[in-house]
């Protein structure tokens, strides 16, 4: 590996790590919980186990299952666009087998009122899988520890064999259902992790920088595609003249910036209007869930040490850590003046964009009041002319 050039990326590592995010859009929308994705995972691993697929197919189908509902912040609803759109988000991602469709037919139903209509042995396996747990789950809750709940669940399966599933997964799911231990470790995460890391070969990569934020740009895109963060931090990075890792390493780091935003209330992030008091104290936790959630990527410490700093201010006064001069990097002191100017240069649903000489005074009032950078504030003056 060349470890100027590549990282060392293990694909479940970073779905499992990715997942709760996601999966809090999906609760957002459809009133599931934070572990709606563990519990496909780990439910669809044990129907591929039962139907004999080999190691790496085991891998590629715990990571759609972890990545089946990527879509959902862009459609709001699950649907067309929604499996269409999810299918092209996961094309830069390194899945080991060629399995198709995937996520673009994981709402098809077994007698073909899906989605998009297939029927039976038209739609594949892998999809299928995903789409057994993910109705289940929604509807029922697949955790919860009410007893009564079970039987719901098992005479809804079996009611809907050869209607909404086949017969073969609904027979595993019965031979499941049998044992006790099942039920309880689905109201455990650390049980179905447990299970998952066992059931997986260790398929860690060596990928290009490159590949990873082509990865990393999806999440970006999905919580503020209009902002220009991404291009502001790369022309600041060639400003600075970093190395090729450092440059794509801040790339990442910037194009995860948002990435815990996915927890903090939708009508906050898409409130068209300015923030009170007490909504933006709760906005302002954001990059705590992004350390929460990045720091379980392993090779990402630097990345995300950059990525939940982006609020820190040199005098303290920043957020959610309160972090002072002597503990900020250069790359935490510019990203977090790429992230106030990129902010001021867009458009807001309750204001217009500043010309870039107004977001540069603004700068540099910031400067002057000792939050940011004196120099950088400068340098920005060079590199925005």
């Amino acid at each position: 590996m060349d470890k100027k050039r590549q990282i060392q990326f293990n694909l479940n590592n970073f779905l499992l790590a990715l997942s709760y995010p996601l999966d809090a859009i999906e609760n957002h929308y459809y009133n599931t919980d934070l572990i709606h994705s563990k519990k496909i995972a780990f439910i669809a691993l044990k129907l591929a186990k039962e139907f004999n697929y080999e190691e790496k197919y085991l891998s590629d189908i715990c990571s759609y299952s972890l990545i089946h509902n990527i879509a959902l912040k862009q459609t709001n609803k699950k649907g067309k666009e929604y499996c269409l759109l999810g299918e092209e988000y996961i094309k830069s991602f390194p899945f080991l087998t060629n399995e198709e469709d995937i996520i673009k037919y994981h709402c098809e139903h077994y007698d073909g009122s899906g989605t998009f209509g297939l029927k039976g042995d038209e739609i594949p396996l892998f999809s299928q899988f995903i789409a057994f747990v993910d109705i289940i789950d929604t509807q029922f809750n697949l955790s919860t520890k009410d007893i009564s709940n079970r039987e719901k669940i098992i005479d809804f399966v079996k009611k809907n064999e050869l209607v909404l599933f086949s017969s073969d997964i609904v027979e595993c799911f019965m031979e499941f259902s049998e044992v006790e231990s099942f039920w309880l470790d689905l109201q455990n995460e650390q049980e179905m992790l447990t299970f998952i890391f066992s059931s997986l070969f260790d398929y860690t990569q060596a990928l290009d920088f490159e590949q990873i934020l082509s990865m990393t740009t999806i999440f970006y895109k999905m919580m503020d595609g209009e902002s220009n963060l991404l291009e502001n931090c790369e022309k600041v990075a060639d400003f600075y003249n970093f190395d090729h890792k450092d440059k794509q390493t801040f790339l990442i780091a910037a194009s995860l910036t948002n990435i815990g935003k996915f927890f903090v209330p939708q009508k906050l992030v898409e409130k068209s209007t300015v923030l009170e008091p007490n909504e933006h104290k709760k906005i302002k936790a954001y990059p705590y869930y992004t350390n929460k959630t990045l720091s379980n990527v392993i090779g990402f410490a630097d990345i995300n040490t950059w990525a939940s700093r982006i609020q820190e201010f040199v005098d303290g006064s920043g957020y959610p850590y309160c972090l002072e001069s002597k503990d900020l990097s250069l790359k935490d002191r510019l990203l977090c003046v790429i992230n106030i100017y990129s902010s001021l240069t867009s458009q807001k649903k309750y204001r217009d964009a500043f010309s870039k000489d107004e977001a540069i005074k603004v700068l540099e009032s910031f400067a002057h009041n000792g939050k940011i950078d004196k120099a950088i504030a400068k340098d920005f003056n060079k590199i925005f002319l």
